[in-house]
């Protein structure tokens, strides 16, 4: 009887030897490799360390925290011009008004220029542009837009005083003839596209100064009317031409890493066109002249 109680330890003693030695097995045969086999794919790296991180400034409780909805904005007839009593009026001021009462919060303009607009924003300088900003893709790699606002053309604007005979557009594009256009190369490439035998100039300042100044025949203007800018001034303007040279969206632009702010401000849009409001303020500014000097 103890012979066979001793003998049956014996053979538990073995099984769990064996049992004890399965992962060391297991181990070993994982890190075998044949060595007729082609070698293993390289391992791919995560993309977490590719992910854009969380944004480090909330505009949109910035804006409301300070009290303040400072607004990005260019001088450009008919989105934002100053009237006879020094008061920002247009199109993009009505907007700049009526999003900020709704947020409940002041207005501060923050004037640049179609070069540096974007900087004032990207450095903190303003929160938002809304000055009928374009749309397209060198802008778009460093801002995000908005939903469109607005829909403006690009016209040729005659000056009366030197041009008058010229009555198409054919009559503009001729040697000789000095064509004004904003320093917006999306507007310098139209202006050069349309008329290339004409001298184009990039003007610093309002294309339509440097032609009520004599400094050229024309300008290419981006307006919600060219109309509008004509019966500003018949006497000094006219309009070769009532078809557009060319057609872009503008919109509203805020940094990018902010998609609260983007959200909030794509649905107050949505409101305000279900509203009505933006078709209101696009046809008064389509045709009224005020602002205009």
């Amino acid at each position: 009887m103890a012979s066979t109680f001793y003998r049956l330890l014996a053979l538990l003693a073995a099984a769990g030897a064996a049992l004890a030695s399965a992962p060391a097995l297991a181990q070993s045969g994982a890190s075998y490799r044949d060595p007729q086999a082609p070698p293993p794919p390289p391992r791919v790296a995560e993309p977490a360390a590719m992910m854009r991180p969380a944004p480090a400034l909330d505009t949109l409780a910035t804006i409301r925290q300070r009290g303040v909805l400072r607004v990005g904005l260019v001088q450009v007839a008919p989105m934002a011009m100053m009237d006879r009593q020094q008061r920002y009026v247009g199109y993009s001021v009505d907007l700049a008004h009526r999003l900020a009462d709704d947020l409940g919060v002041k207005l501060e303009f923050v004037e640049a220029w179609w070069a540096n607009v974007i900087d004032e924003l990207l450095t903190g300088r303003s929160d938002v542009i809304i000055t009928g900003l374009w749309i397209n893709v060198p802008r778009a790699l460093v801002v995000n837009f908005s939903q469109p606002t607005a829909t403006e053309g690009i016209y040729l604007i005659g000056s009366r005083a030197s041009a008058a005979k010229r009555r198409t557009l054919q009559a503009f594009d001729q040697p000789g003839v000095t064509i004004a256009v904003s320093s917006d190369e999306v507007q310098q490439r139209v202006a050069r596209a349309c008329f290339p035998r004409a001298k184009v100039v990039p003007a610093e300042d309002d294309p339509l100064l440097v032609v009520s100044e004599g400094r050229a025949d024309a300008a290419v203007v981006a307006t919600l009317s060219a109309e509008a800018v004509v019966a500003s001034a018949p006497r000094r303007w006219f309009l070769p031409s009532s078809q557009p040279l060319a057609r872009t969206s503008a919109a509203m632009a805020v940094r990018k890493g902010d998609a609260d702010f983007l959200a909030f401000l794509n649905t107050w849009l949505d409101i305000q066109r279900d509203q009505g409001w933006l078709d209101d303020r696009q046809r008064h500014w389509a045709t009224s002249t005020e602002g205009f000097r």
